[in-house]
């Protein structure tokens, strides 16, 4: 009796502490580092003018997002990935949805590139390689 519960403790542990839900394999190629190359967009067009070099985006498997900035952490919450609608192209996109506040942008990956976009009318359009 005493083995069956601790196996069964231990398989909802190991099963628990797996990846996050990914819509498809194109969503699983988020995963890792990327480092900051330019933004765009914005009220003025400008880009975000907050973000240099030295930013990095960071997306585990587990489901938890960080944005470094000089190495030193900026920010820290989970993640999840979802196909939605895009409020830009009205087409289904890849989404990756920022811890409860329903802040969410949609991204694209070419190569070694990422396009994130902010999902709201006047955002920004960020650019990153990976490390």
């Amino acid at each position: 009796m005493k083995k069956t519960i601790l196996i069964s403790l231990l398989t909802v542990l190991i099963l628990g502490c797996g990846k996050i839900n990914t819509p498809n394999a194109e969503a699983e190629k988020l995963f890792g580092t990327w480092r900051f190359v330019y933004s765009s967009g914005g009220l003025w067009g400008g880009g975000n003018a907050s973000f240099d070099a030295t930013d990095t985006y960071e997306y585990k498997e587990n489901g938890t997002f960080s944005h470094r900035k000089d190495e030193q952490l900026i920010d820290q919450m989970n993640f999840s990935l979802q196909l939605g609608t895009s409020i830009t192209s009205q087409t289904d996109q890849l989404m990756i949805h920022y811890g409860a506040g329903g802040y969410r942008q949609s991204f694209q990956i070419q190569n070694d590139t990422l396009f994130l976009s902010d999902e709201v009318y006047d955002g920004f359009q960020y650019v990153f390689v990976k490390q």
